[in-house]
């Protein structure tokens, strides 16, 4: 599986405090692994599909992770919060 990030994810995930960064890429890694093997999205990750093609895991209360997949590629469009999503599809 290919993981592609987006400069839109790449700029925000910069600026984040090492331990959000971590918690990132942990579930980043976690969700990489469940869908290589094809098994069930743990619950703790709190998967949505959203509008078009997007999906989004959630990342404690208020850090969300939007992506999309595309046959053997994950994109990583967008990290933010709740509303700082919605705001970016909207665009």
């Amino acid at each position: 599986m290919r993981i592609v990030y987006f400069n839109s994810f790449l700029r925000i995930f910069k600026k984040l405090p090492i331990q959000q960064q971590n918690n990132i890429g942990n579930a980043i890694s976690g969700l990489v692994l469940c869908l290589e093997k094809k098994t069930q999205i743990p619950s703790c990750f709190d998967l949505k599909k959203l509008a078009k093609d997007f999906r989004e895991i959630r990342i404690g209360l208020d850090l969300r992770i939007l992506f999309t997949i595309e046959q053997d590629t994950i994109n990583f469009v967008f990290v933010g919060s709740h509303d700082e999503i919605k705001r970016y599809l909207k665009t």
